[in-house]
């Protein structure tokens, strides 16, 4: 199983969540930045991958309201992708 460990106390803004999501999980150019586009590439992801957000805390009180539509899109795309886990940690 592949993980990748992104540090969540450089991400102030929804693009920083975005590129450093795109990033380190090497979306496609193409690749929307937005949690529509996110969806659409986590459940594309075709290898055991665990993906682990450490200071989560940070990422939450920068972003606000958008943190928890994150969660849910990480939510979403684990139920509809068996190859995906993903971890929040404060």
């Amino acid at each position: 199983m592949k993980e990748i460990i992104i540090d969540g106390s450089a991400i102030s803004t929804s693009p920083d969540l975005h590129e450093a999501l795109s990033g380190a999980l090497n979306f496609p150019a193409h690749y929307g930045k937005n949690l529509d586009a996110l969806y659409d590439c986590l459940t594309e992801i075709g290898e055991d991958l665990h993906l682990e957000l450490r200071n989560w805390h940070h990422i939450e009180a920068n972003l606000k309201d958008y943190s928890g539509k994150a969660v849910y899109v990480f939510h979403c795309a684990m139920d509809d992708n068996p190859h995906l886990t993903v971890t929040l940690r404060p």
